[in-house]
């Protein structure tokens, strides 16, 4: 039985919303640089202030990815460069569930947070499955600790 991991609808709009934006902004920084006249220097610096942030954030979207967990081990493809990697059950030397929780700075928790499990490799590396990112994390997490056990 082979299962692949599904993206949160969430997920995928939060990728298309900052892409939306990313190209917005850089529109306009275009438009700035081509006709200096009709833009103000202020409005043209805090429009590449923006760019450079929202490419600081977009950083993350490059360690995406999608999983397919077969017979024999995992199949993690990037999202973004298309690399392969497959990782045998015998290769994880342990598994740890974890749930982190957004808090204010006084300590009051803003939301319920989010279960991820972290998959630890003999080799040292460590491969991290959340539940913010799959649909399916539940499913993809017992048929892991299934095949382990």
């Amino acid at each position: 039985m082979v299962i692949e991991s599904k993206f949160r609808k969430l997920f995928s709009i939060r990728i298309g919303i900052g892409l939306f934006l990313f190209l917005l902004i850089l529109s306009f920084c275009v438009d700035g640089l081509r006709n200096p006249v009709e833009t103000t220097k202020v409005s043209l610096i805090l429009a590449f202030v923006v760019l450079f942030f929202i490419i600081y954030l977009s950083i993350g979207v490059f360690k995406d990815f999608t999983l397919k967990i077969t017979e024999n081990g995992i199949e993690k493809n990037s999202l973004v460069f298309r690399t392969k990697q497959f990782i045998a059950f015998d290769s994880i030397s342990s598994v740890e569930g974890q749930k982190t929780r957004l808090r204010s700075t006084r300590g009051i928790n803003i939301s319920d947070g989010y279960h991820y499990t972290t998959l630890h490799l003999k080799n040292g590396n460590a491969l991290i499955i959340s539940s913010d990112i799959f649909e399916n994390y539940r499913e993809i997490v017992e048929v892991i600790k299934s095949r382990i056990d």
